[in-house]
């Protein structure tokens, strides 16, 4: 029931309303004065002041002007009241300072009794936004709280934290529930007896948390009741408040809230701590679920990389015994020449060096990716005039592919570039090959070099400014439209070359990663059965950075040249 002050300097005005207002079932107090008003308001807190306007020292004018003032009883309804005759400025006067009613003495019971009980419930509805307005604001604060990291740790205090201060307790915990038992998170406003206790004694070793956790239920009582006489917050006094945190019907812990104050939450502080916990709950989970991703990226990464230190390790090994495969087989073939009647071993020992050029080809791609994938990928970058390169690498396929026609173009010479010629002799030769070995015998592969202003496909994140473009087209087998795009992955083959024709899928990959190191890129046109069309893209140095003008000496050979090139 609420409770009403009752201000006046006569004692029977004051037994009168007391009276009146105490058989309607609500508490009264009383204060004779100003003064004892404003400590009675300020202390006490009521839900309504009856107030005398004529009172000796202070009148209640100056008192409502000082309620008003003072943020904790601005809200607080009051009623002047008057046995003067009445007078329509002294009303106004008293409506401006900010009392709600002005009512003359002698007044009708009834007619007061309704004016109380409208602005009670006036009040009662204000508090209540006031206090879902309180709760929402907290419990954003919560969320934002919990979401501006990810770290589990940081999470756990953070969420506690806000937790407490928006319930008003007095310390709070949170406990993740793992293999069975319940480990603490994160605790706040427990002595260190408390703390010590009960991080090597968790709530794993008594009913409560098994009780939460499986009936996911809230649990509130005394400490006593809830934790037991032995405990020793069960020893503190005062009440707690135990709640699961469940996400998507999954238990992952409790959350933990006390007060040295014996209280009992209504209905609606009971949602506002479900709404908590279910922030908590999500805020915990999003954490976790990071922390195990995160940790299994870097077991990930790991094991990439020692993967890639195994790959670069057996393609150099291996890379020695073909050299001696490769040196004897030559040694025997040049014997056989002149030997007539070792001619038949010919053709054998040819099949044995395109084999080991073949798997030495394969090894410094496997060499490649690897080092790519370790970080240790290196450039050795100068002045290459792009046009002449493209012309000499055509130039010694073409002795070695009599059955495909190489047609070269270029529009444009010198195209200077600065950038790695072994590099760039790897990107050639790799998309020439590629064109003849997805290219039926005997067809045209068409190679063009330009200049161009406003390359095709140009990525965004690259610098505007003039390009040596070189494209390379054959009329083969094509590439289906809906995998062009992982062309540059490592390990993909398009499925349309599986099974006919052989290779690694790694071609591509090393080619992009060669020409991104370079501040150039790759893109591709094809269409399935028309034949395909790869065209790489570089900066040309005299549209470059002046930092490595053709005359200055090239960077140490771990250098990449993507940055100086754009």
């Amino acid at each position: 029931m609420a409770t009403i002050l009752i201000v006046d300097d006569q004692p029977d005005n004051l037994y009168v309303l007391e009276r009146l207002l105490k058989g309607k079932g609500y508490q009264v107090l009383q204060a004779e004065n100003g003064l004892a008003a404003l400590d009675a308001a300020t202390t006490r807190q009521p839900d309504l002041i009856l107030l005398d306007v004529m009172m000796p020292e202070m009148d209640g004018f100056e008192v409502v002007q000082r309620l008003r003032d003072d943020a904790t009883t601005r809200t607080i309804p009051v009623v002047l009241l008057t046995a003067n005759a009445p007078d329509e400025r002294l009303k106004i006067q008293g409506l401006k300072l900010g009392a709600d009613e002005y009512l003359t003495q002698p007044i009708n019971n009834n007619e007061l009794l309704a004016r109380v009980q409208a602005l009670l419930r006036t009040k009662q509805t204000q508090d209540e936004l006031q206090s879902r307005n309180t709760q929402l604001t907290a419990l954003l604060d919560i969320v934002q709280a919990s979401t501006s990291t990810l770290n589990l740790d940081e999470v756990g205090r953070r969420l506690i934290d806000r937790a407490v201060s928006a319930t008003h307790s007095d310390g709070g915990g949170i406990w993740l529930q793992q293999d069975e038992k319940l480990i603490c998170l994160a605790q706040q406003g427990y002595s260190a007896e408390v703390i010590a206790a009960w991080e090597t004694n968790v709530v794993a070793d008594s009913p409560i948390g098994i009780r939460v956790l499986q009936c996911r239920k809230l649990l509130v009582g005394s400490t006593a009741e809830v934790f037991g006489d032995h405990n020793l917050l069960g020893q503190a006094g005062g009440t707690a408040i135990v709640l699961p945190l469940v996400h998507r019907d999954a238990s992952l812990g409790l959350l933990h809230l006390g007060t040295r104050q014996t209280r009992t939450p209504r209905d609606e502080d009971l949602a506002f701590l479900h709404a908590i916990a279910n922030a908590a709950a999500v805020a915990v989970q999003n954490a976790r679920l990071f922390e195990e991703s995160n940790q299994q990226r870097q077991d990930l990464e790991r094991v990439d990389h020692e993967r890639d230190e195994f790959i670069s390790i057996i393609s150099h090994e291996l890379k020695n015994p073909l050299a001696s495969i490769k040196g004897y087989a030559g040694l025997l073939q040049r014997r056989a020449r002149k030997d007539t009647t070792l001619q038949t071993s010919l053709k054998g020992l040819d099949v044995i060096e395109q084999q080991v050029n073949r798997m030495t080809t394969l090894l410094d791609q496997l060499r490649d990716v690897s080092q790519i994938g370790m970080d240790r990928f290196m450039i050795e970058a100068g002045p290459v005039d792009l046009a002449h390169l493209t012309q000499r690498i055509a130039f010694e396929m073409q002795t070695t592919s009599a059955s495909h026609q190489l047609q070269i173009d270029v529009h444009d010479e010198p195209l200077m570039i600065y950038a790695d010629e072994f590099r760039m002799t790897q990107v050639l030769s790799n998309l020439i090959n590629n064109a003849i070995k997805y290219s039926p015998s005997g067809g045209s592969i068409e190679i063009v070099v330009r200049r161009e202003a406003t390359p095709p496909q140009r990525p965004q994140e690259l610098p505007l400014g003039a390009y040596a473009v070189v494209t390379v087209r054959d009329y083969g087998i094509g590439i289906p439209s809906d995998v062009q795009e992982r062309l540059f992955h490592r390990f993909f083959r398009a499925p349309n070359t599986q099974g006919r024709i052989s290779g690694m899928g790694l071609g591509l990959y090393i080619t992009r990663e060669i020409l991104q190191r370079h501040g150039g890129y790759i893109w591709v046109e094809s269409e399935e059965g028309e034949g395909s069309l790869f065209g790489v893209a570089l900066p040309l140095l005299n549209e470059a950075s002046e930092e490595h003008p053709a005359t200055e000496t090239p960077p140490s050979a771990s250098a990449s040249v993507a940055g100086t090139a754009a």
